[in-house]
């Protein structure tokens, strides 16, 4: 029987770089009520299921969805217009984990432990408490994103949404932290956190909750409901189904040919109902190549076997597709510099 500890392990291979759609949905219901042209949205992979349940769509996704949500869109209304159009179960079972624990401190808790029922595994949410109050930063890999201002500026925000329906009031924060610049007109972002305790170019965007807030219980308190809730939104994460874009699709094909002998790019393209041109051509509408692809997949199994495992290097050139170990040899000493002896020497990573 699998235990805790592994399922949670499995959970975080199964949604690794995907992001649960509800998100993206808000996003796209938003910016279309401001005005989107629809047609930005074309090309975009992933939104032709987006409506379906029990999926993860790739994270590129829902950061592309970002950059056509920028500019004039985001001035019509931004974070406040993503959130008046978000009611409770509109985020999920993450939604619910608000509304019956027993107070803030527990729904942040469970909130901040499942995040990844909303978010990307790599997406952090982290507590701290202080003596005002309890402070929730987010942590996500995207600071060098050119939308990251508009995400440090949703998190705290849609914290402060979820957090002031389960209380049943409008809560107002502590203090808000946000990396972000301060804005010509600062009375905006006033009106979006009901605070002015608002600090500037400070790091990672967080969001602290008074001390009397957090211990306050909230107003559909139900221990039994929130432990079922708790355990529903680790088993909904686990049991998502990926939803790939091409690109993944490619590259689990190319996997697939790799583990068959020396990969032919006829052959892949059978196996994914296109011609080997227009496999070329998509592959450069993705900023890659053929060439590129296969010496990158090559390069990870080949340093993976060699540190991991005691194959020679005659099965290990036969395991990632090479004609001969002379062949792999020659690959090694043009990405290292070196045999494959010293890679082996230095042991896993």
């Amino acid at each position: 029987m699998m235990n805790k500890a592994m399922l949670d392990g499995a959970v975080a291979d199964n949604v690794k770089d995907t992001v649960s759609p509800h998100l993206t949905r808000l996003l796209i219901r938003a910016g279309l009520a401001a005005g989107l042209d629809q047609r930005r949205l074309a090309g975009v992979p992933g939104l032709a299921v987006l409506d379906e349940d029990g999926i993860r769509i790739p994270t590129v996704t829902c950061l592309r969805i970002w950059e056509v949500m920028s500019g004039a869109t985001w001035q019509a209304g931004g974070s406040k217009r993503v959130m008046e159009l978000w009611q409770p179960g509109a985020l999920g079972v993450w939604d619910y984990l608000f509304s019956f624990s027993g107070d803030l401190g527990d729904a942040l808790a469970a909130c901040s432990r499942h995040f990844t029922a909303i978010a990307d595994p790599a997406d952090k949410l982290v507590l701290t408490a202080r003596e005002d109050g309890v402070t929730v930063t987010y942590q996500g890999p995207y600071r060098d994103h050119e939308q990251y201002p508009l995400i440090a500026e949703l998190v705290p925000h849609m914290l402060l949404q979820v957090a002031s329906s389960g209380a049943g009031r409008r809560l107002a924060p502590a203090r808000i932290r946000l990396p972000n610049s301060a804005p010509r007109l600062s009375q905006h972002h006033v009106e979006l956190y009901n605070t002015s305790k608002i600090e500037y170019e400070a790091g990672d965007p967080s969001i602290t909750f008074t001390e009397a807030d957090v211990h306050a219980p909230l107003l559909r308190a139900d221990p039994a409901l929130a432990a079922i809730m708790d355990e529903h939104a680790r088993l909904s994460t686990a049991a998502a189904r990926p939803v790939l874009g091409w690109l993944d699709r490619f590259q689990a094909a190319l996997q697939a040919a790799v583990a068959d002998g020396p990969p032919n790019l006829d052959l892949v393209a059978h196996r994914l109902a296109m011609s080997a041109r227009t496999l070329q051509r998509r592959l450069r509408e993705e900023g890659t190549t053929w060439r590129e692809e296969l010496e990158r997949l090559r390069q990870s199994r080949v340093d993976r076997l060699l540190r991991e495992s005691s194959l020679s290097v005659e099965s290990i050139a036969a395991r990632v597709g090479f004609t001969d170990s002379r062949a792999l040899r020659r690959a090694i000493h043009r990405w290292y510099g070196h045999g494959p002896a010293a890679i082996r020497a230095s042991g896993p990573t």
